[in-house]
């Protein structure tokens, strides 16, 4: 069967274009495989055009809004969700643009689709002192809390995203002074990250005990479930999940959030820099963003954080009795008559 206009270039875009020529990260590329599924799905479902039939000329900037209308209605997705959706879609019809400039005109009315808006949510973080809290849940006399305790205080230490702290290997790891660990990110972005002492000495001795110091283990995994293969994200996550559990146990007063999310660790990271009045620049480089904008986010929250402080310790000093300016005619007179 002879391959369409649209298997095609979508076939040069996700194998040659994303990979070679943007540098994008694997989980960016199968975030995009999954938009494309979707829409090859919706066409065969609600279109009745199977994947092998579908052509440039059937996609056009309506059936991409019917199918992001489908999305929410019929799959559930979040606004979130779509906008990903169509941020896929709007990549690869700006790299239509210029391999097959016949479809120019509705590649143009297709980037044109707009993101919806979406409410802003407000950033989770655990306090210091909800951190030490959690950080004292996991035992230190079994190997497993020995694991966790060390994933976690690099987790923290680092700053790093989960997916970085998933891929790190035992070369990646400094223990030497000055101590820093490599963190791969975004598009395969590396950055060095220096850690505190307490953290590299928890790293050196969960090491050492696991053979991790020695030739032919430099890219093991650095942290590796009971069969020896790296972590997941669902499976970090139920290791945080378990040792908040346990912290809200070991302390009812404290204000715990809901869940934690590993991602929630990197925003404490960031929040616990600005408290103690580290620059943004060294935040967002430690943390790996492009933009000091998107570090910002942070500021805001810490803002807050010093508003919601600042109401707390606000001593009253105005009178609560000034009389109401209603009262004073002869005020309100001179002002009535002022422009006359």
């Amino acid at each position: 069967m002879k391959m369409t206009n649209f298997a095609r270039t979508l076939t040069r875009y996700m194998s040659d274009y994303l990979p070679t020529q943007r540098n994008v990260s694997t989980n960016t590329i199968k975030s995009y495989r999954d938009t494309f599924k979707q829409l090859l799905n919706y066409f065969d479902e609600i279109l009745n055009i199977k994947p092998e039939h579908l052509t440039f000329e059937k996609i056009t900037a309506e059936t991409i809004k019917d199918f992001l209308l489908w999305l929410e209605k019929s799959k559930g997705v979040s606004i979130n969700t779509r906008n990903q959706r169509l941020a896929a879609i709007h990549s690869l019809f700006r790299y239509v643009q210029s391999e097959n400039p016949e479809f120019l005109l509705e590649s143009q009315r297709i980037l044109g689709i707009p993101f919806k808006k979406r409410e802003k949510k407000s950033i989770s973080y655990l306090t210091q002192e909800c951190l030490k809290a959690l950080l004292q849940q996991p035992n230190p006399n079994t190997i497993k809390g020995r694991r966790d305790l060390t994933m976690i205080a690099t987790f923290y230490d680092t700053g790093a995203r989960v997916q970085e702290l998933i891929d790190l290997k035992a070369c990646d790891v400094r223990l030497t002074k000055p101590a820093t660990v490599l963190l791969t990110g975004k598009g395969n972005k590396q950055r060095s990250v220096p850690i505190m002492g307490k953290t590299c000495t928890l790293l050196e001795e969960y090491m050492r005990e696991h053979y991790l110091l020695e030739n032919g283990y430099q890219n093991h995994p650095l942290f590796f479930n009971s069969n020896r293969k790296p972590f997941t994200r669902p499976g970090v996550s139920y290791i945080l999940e378990k040792y908040l559990k346990k912290a809200k146990e070991s302390y009812p007063e404290m204000q715990f959030p809901k869940s934690l999310h590993p991602h929630m660790i990197r925003h404490t990271k960031a929040i616990h820099l600005l408290e103690a009045n580290v620059n943004l620049i060294y935040i967002r480089d430690l943390l790996g963003h492009v933009n000091v904008t998107t570090t910002e986010i942070y500021a805001r929250v810490n803002s807050e954080v010093k508003r919601k402080a600042l109401e707390a310790a606000y001593v009253e000093v105005v009178k609560q009795d000034i009389p109401a300016w209603d009262k004073d005619t002869d005020l309100l007179n001179w002002l009535n008559d002022f422009c006359r």
